[in-house]
């Protein structure tokens, strides 16, 4: 990570970001381009925003869009490979940033080629681990065949932790790089507890509350933490498990586990509020490219517990910063939810996690993003 966040090096750069989803979406790879986007424009660059969905800033242009199936809160663009080539041939970018692999990004990564402009895409989701968690590796297959030849015609494509470096690297991708992604220690971070939250979800005394942030899908593994909760409970009937999310799956686990509670999305302060009234924070999801959240439950002072790769695997040192075990290992997952009912391990994984995230400010990962466009500038 870059050593001096905060001093730009060279001449302002104009950026031009393409993508499906920014803020005030709720999801990663929102909030971190909205982080990056807002890091960058710090550092004196000029950062133009191309975005489906609807414009929320002055530096926002909106495209024509429609609902992704299954992911109704994501509205993927349409493809506009004239109108970009006008607007960067009367206006021309020094790089342009493709966040996702769609129609939008498919167009914007064409137009920039076409003109000679340097390009750097993001790869934030592994679309064919999704399809796999719904039952289409055929067209999974497909999908991780179309991603590689996307990426590969790009100057650098850039992922949030090494074990997705490696694995990309594994399949053939060539022009890799390593960008990883930070929180915000000022928002999360354990002063925010309270206790009238606390009892607003049941929770009697010391009682252990145990926390699920994420999606409410299939592909992010929610059952597994709520079977794991099951478990926790049988030591400690009074223990509290909320799930902070939305998505297809939750009316149906509402349903299954009235004893599981289910507050919806929520946001800025009343998520950090959520995060630091916990004690437990289980993340079973075996998608992620990073997965955010841990590293705000951890920032939070949390003891967490997931699966060895992705953020886990980067920032964690199992025992001493959270719990870790191999990855779709559900028996040693729900084994490593027990032994978080210890205090005094909760207490020692909680110290650690904080030295952790005090670690992990954007403003050195703004600087690294930085150096990635003037590298490609000047190719």
């Amino acid at each position: 990570m870059s050593e001096n966040p905060t001093s730009p090096g060279g001449s302002p750069l104009h950026i031009e970001v393409v993508t499906d989803t920014y803020v005030p979406d709720v999801n990663g790879v929102a909030f971190s381009l909205g982080r990056l986007c807002t890091g960058l424009r710090e550092r004196g660059h000029r950062v133009e925003i191309i975005r489906s969905g609807k414009a929320h800033g002055q530096n926002e242009t909106a495209v024509l869009s429609w609902p992704l199936p299954g992911y109704w809160e994501i509205k993927v663009g349409a493809p506009l490979p004239g109108e970009l080539c006008r607007r960067w041939a009367s206006e021309r970018p020094d790089v342009v940033y493709v966040a996702i692999e769609t129609p939008l990004g498919f167009s914007a990564a064409a137009a920039a080629i076409r003109l000679g402009i340097p390009v750097v895409g993001g790869f934030h989701t592994n679309f064919r681990e999704y399809l796999q968690k719904y039952g289409a590796d055929w067209v999974g297959k497909h999908v991780w065949a179309y991603q590689k030849w996307f990426h590969e015609r790009l100057h650098r494509t850039l992922v949030p932790s090494p074990d997705a470096r490696d694995k990309l690297v594994k399949s053939g991708f060539t022009k890799v790089g390593l960008l990883g992604r930070g929180v915000d220690t000022g928002l999360f971070t354990p002063s925010r507890r309270s206790a009238e939250l606390r009892q607003e979800f049941g929770v009697k005394g010391d009682a252990p509350m145990a926390i699920v942030v994420g999606r409410v899908s299939s592909e992010k593994n929610i059952g597994l933490a709520i079977r794991a909760f099951t478990r926790m409970r049988k030591s400690c009937p009074e223990m509290v498990c909320i799930v902070v999310g939305d998505g297809p799956a939750r009316a149906k686990l509402m349903r299954e586990h009235p004893e599981v509670k289910f507050p919806g999305y929520l946001l800025g302060e009343r998520l950090a509020a959520c995060y630091a009234s916990a004690d437990i924070m289980l993340f079973p999801s075996e998608t992620e490219t990073f997965g955010n959240v841990l590293i705000e439950g951890m920032a939070s002072g949390l003891a967490t517990l997931g699966y060895d790769y992705a953020a886990a695997g980067w920032h964690g040192v199992d025992g001493e910063n959270l719990l870790k075990v191999e990855k779709g290992n559900e028996e040693a997952f729900l084994d490593a939810a027990g032994r978080l009912m210890d205090p005094a391990l909760r207490a020692r994984l909680s110290a650690g996690a904080l030295r952790t995230a005090g670690r992990l400010g954007w403003p050195g990962i703004v600087a690294d993003l930085e150096q990635v466009f003037r590298e490609v500038t000047l190719k």
